[in-house]
């Protein structure tokens, strides 16, 4: 009996109109540094230089921040309720994490759910409201300004953090909160996060995890083993892409259930990867940003990257192949398919991809992917206002 195989990402490069930068092939200097690039990610040795602070070992992680992250929001201590609404409150890769919550309901419970950036929680906040304040130092202005308010206006609160003001507050205040691991940089604690929040949504009945958790974890683990630093470009679909997105600016696009993920690549890009790089989203990119694509002449020096999934949407599924159709008539296109059944496996498949991409980026760039220097030196410049 023949065994099954194993889904595979597949990553789809459609051909355009390359020029510029990418068209020197008569420069020797650039022919050679190309050769010394193509070969860096396939070198042990060199893939550990820049990343000295393990950004890749802590992405093979996922699988296991997720299971535990989960483990802790189901311990969160909440009452069992029925919320009106839930609300991710957070900044960076903790309001990621509260994107790609939203998006799962929003395929698999009733209960509505927002995320919010800011120093206050809407108006419509009220008792019958779950308020979920995420930041992983715990630290993070803004969401201690957001528990706050949301204090204020008596909804019910839980926390997740590793540590700092927030786990402070949420103790002398009464208010449930998950602690997660410390000692990572915050936007590599997103198993973790994701894991709690979902956890925490569990808890009170908002959504039922546990089948699309199974599956999500099977499928993520695929998909690490086919992106790690041990597999080869030839068959490493994030080292490939990383590769091609080396000399331009991503612009990554999703729809639906991939518009989050589409956010958390162009994060990493930016982070990890120490790259301009955008997301944006269909439909809405069509009546805008697609005139823009087609008529101006530097889209030369960008890279559009569809994040694609099934979707049972007929309406979505022919904007998306006419969009990518018209794209390639000015530039390169790139897809990256997601494997998986469940909304969760599906996005979770395609973060695996774009967090391996982004560090090989940052590695090709011969940086650490793990620094983030001129967010630290913003936070100094805002320390001294």
């Amino acid at each position: 009996m023949s065994r099954a195989r194993e889904p595979r990402i597949l990553l789809e490069a459609f051909a355009g109109h390359p020029d510029g930068v990418r068209g020197r092939r008569d420069n020797l200097l650039y022919i050679c540094k190309t050769i010394q690039v193509a070969t860096m990610l396939d070198s042990i040795e060199a893939v550990k230089s820049a990343d000295r602070k393990d950004m890749l070992g802590t992405i093979e992680e996922m699988p296991k921040h997720l299971s535990e992250g989960l483990r802790r929001g189901r311990m969160s201590g909440l009452p069992r309720f029925t919320p009106k609404d839930v609300l991710v409150c957070g900044m960076g890769g903790s309001a990621i994490s509260g994107d790609l919550l939203c998006a799962w309901m929003a395929e698999s419970s009733e209960v509505h759910c927002e995320v919010r950036r800011d120093y206050t929680v809407p108006p419509d906040i009220d008792k019958n409201s779950l308020v979920i304040v995420a930041s992983y130092s715990g630290n993070t202005e803004e969401s201690i300004s957001m528990l706050e308010d949301a204090r204020r206006k008596r909804a019910k609160i839980v926390c997740v953090c590793s540590g700092g003001k927030l786990a402070d507050m949420a103790e002398a205040m009464s208010i449930p909160y998950a602690r997660i691991a410390t000692g990572m940089v915050p936007r590599a604690s997103l198993g973790f996060i994701f894991g709690a929040v979902a956890g925490i949504v569990e808890r009170v009945g908002a959504v039922s995890a546990d089948k699309q958790f199974e599956e999500m974890l099977t499928v993520l683990t695929h998909s690490i083993a086919q992106c790690r630093p041990s597999v080869k470009t030839a068959d490493n679909p994030a080292k490939k892409l990383a590769h091609e997105l080396f000399s331009t600016v991503p612009v990554v696009i999703g729809y639906g259930l991939s518009a989050p993920v589409a956010r958390r690549w162009a994060d990493q890009l930016n982070e990890n990867g120490k790259s301009m790089a955008f997301a944006s989203e269909l439909p809405e990119m069509d009546h805008n940003g697609i005139v823009g694509w087609m008529q101006d002449p530097r889209c030369k020096l960008f890279s559009p990257v569809f994040l694609q999934y099934e979707t049972s949407n007929g309406a979505m599924r022919a904007r998306v192949e006419a969009t990518k159709a018209m794209l390639c008539r000015r530039v390169p296109v790139h897809v990256v398919n997601a494997i998986g059944v469940s909304p969760l496996a599906q996005m979770f498949s395609l973060v695996a991809v774009g967090d391996f991409a982004s560090a090989y980026l940052g590695i090709l760039r011969d940086e650490d992917p793990s620094t983030t220097g001129p967010i630290e030196d913003l936070k100094a410049i805002l320390a001294k206002k």
